[in-house]
């Protein structure tokens, strides 16, 4: 019965993996199907819609390349760089006293570490926006499915002894702790888009807002990427974990259906 169990373990992983292959699939055909559009061209055609049929009603998937701009850019929490989307997150690093009791009633004890977030701050300029030798388009980047540059990174050491309760500070953050837990300390870090930034986005570019924007499309099924990768770093991404996946896919229904024929053949003669 162990092994039939097993086997459909194993299938119900393929399926997964499969599902999951496919969808990565999807979103590469887009992004190699879909021609670079520039900015004016955009901005002409939304012009002449509007002439027509009124605002609100101008809709197109589209991919476009250029800077990453702002009149009013953000400045990053901790690196202190221009920027027109940050994030910003604090880590606390710290290990938590386990009491492990043996069936012969022998105890042991070992420090675990653990990592939780105390602090991540998001900003994101308003007029943030992609330029290209045309003109450029602003970016709602709500939804997004982001790709940025890390511009920062400290870690910051705390001095706890194991086994004793303090209250400890670090950068401003401050940290209650008992007999049975030790802050290590705090993972400072900071994900940007810097202005002037080569860009990559690909979206719904809409006047649902009121303005010409690019902004995440209706249909789930089109993806929203803003990316400081290139589309060949993308597509190149995307094609291993597809290959990936297809062969760990059919890896685990092979096996699968293997033990469950094995363990089935096995439980009649038995």
């Amino acid at each position: 019965m162990g092994l039939i169990i097993g086997g459909i373990v194993l299938i119900a992983i393929g399926v997964i993996l499969w599902i999951v292959k496919e969808k990565k699939a999807n979103k590469l055909n887009v992004l190699e199907i879909n021609e670079t559009s520039n900015a004016n061209e955009l901005i002409e055609n939304y012009k002449s819609l509007i002439d027509s049929h009124g605002p609100g009603t101008f809709s197109i998937y589209a991919e476009l390349k250029g800077k990453a701009v702002s009149e009013t850019p953000q400045i990053s929490e901790f690196g202190k760089k221009e920027c027109v989307y940050y994030r910003s997150v604090v880590t606390r690093e710290y290990e938590v006293l386990k009491t492990n009791r043996s069936s012969n009633g022998h105890t042991t004890k070992n420090w675990v570490r653990k990592s939780e977030t105390i602090s991540s701050n998001t900003n994101t300029s308003p007029d943030f926006s992609i330029k290209d030798e045309t003109g450029k388009i602003l970016i709602d980047s709500r939804g997004a499915e982001l790709y940025t540059v890390k511009t920062f990174s400290k870690f910051e050491q705390g001095n706890e002894p194991k086994g004793r309760g303090l209250n400890i500070s670090f950068g401003g953050f401050s940290i209650s702790s008992g007999p049975s837990t030790r802050t290590i300390g705090f993972k400072y870090e900071e994900f940007c888009i810097p202005t002037n930034t080569d860009l990559y986005v690909i979206g719904d570019v809409n006047d649902r807002s009121g303005k010409l924007s690019i902004s995440k499309p209706k249909d789930k099924k089109q993806p929203f990427i803003v990316s400081t990768k290139s589309e060949d770093e993308l597509t190149g991404t995307l094609e291993g974990s597809v290959k990936g996946m297809k062969i760990a896919a059919l890896i685990s229904l092979i096996l699968g259906g293997i033990l469950v024929t094995y363990g089935a053949i096995t439980k009649i003669i038995s």
